[in-house]
């Protein structure tokens, strides 16, 4: 089933424009479906969790919501590429905070030979990793690990990505975090920003209200 991306960022729509075309000119001779490999599927972000609160370590509270409006209507799609007989898979989320201002972006997109996982915060600091290579292969050359869980808050979250960018601090906006902590299934749960600050996901089965009290 082919879906339709639309009401994208200028800046998102480039990067996969980019992405798809390059692919386009490569796979002329290449048809079928390529879907989202197994390992990467772990680390899909359950849509259904439309917002969510995290708390700093001087007690802010701060309430994440999913962009239905400037990210896509529909997070899961196939694109057509290439001849016109071949679909690639794409996966993605955007969430922001109105507190912060905070913007954070997630996608998994198939490619012919691999699955690509790119990670973006506040539109500025972007990796791109390869789960075929286990290398990031562009964006900010940072490390990436992979745990299988993480307690946050006394909760515990399963098939954890950590994005390390202490090594290059130098090289983030003011706002990107040393390092972010994504887990497959609910997304963000924790970021600790360069001056020191560690902001937590709060763990809350009902969903915020924008606008609703923290």
């Amino acid at each position: 089933m082919k879906r339709i991306l639309s009401k994208i960022r200028t800046a998102l729509l480039f990067s996969i424009f980019v992405s798809t075309g390059f692919l386009s000119a490569c796979i002329d001779d290449v048809e079928g479906t390529f879907y989202i490999s197994d390992e990467a599927l772990k680390y899909q972000i359950d849509t259904t969790i439309t917002s969510f609160q995290m708390q700093d370590n001087f007690g802010i509270t701060e309430g994440f919501y999913l962009d239905q409006n400037i990210w896509y209507d529909t997070h899961h799609y196939f694109s057509q590429v290439g001849n016109g007989a071949t679909y690639i898979e794409t996966f993605g989320v955007n969430y922001y905070s109105v507190l912060g201002n905070y913007s954070f972006m997630f996608v998994l997109r198939a490619q012919v030979e691999y699955t690509q996982m790119e990670i973006e915060w506040n539109q500025t600091d972007r990796i791109s990793y390869n789960f075929n290579s286990k290398k990031v292969e562009s964006g900010l050359n940072t490390n990436i690990s992979f745990f299988d869980s993480l307690s946050v808050r006394n909760h515990t979250y399963f098939n954890i990505i950590e994005v390390d960018f202490s090594a290059i601090a130098n090289q983030i906006g003011p706002d990107t975090p040393l390092k972010i902590f994504i887990s497959g299934n609910d997304g963000l749960i924790k970021f600790i920003r360069k001056e020191g600050i560690v902001v937590e996901r709060i763990y809350n089965e009902q969903p915020l209200s924008i606008g609703q009290p923290l």
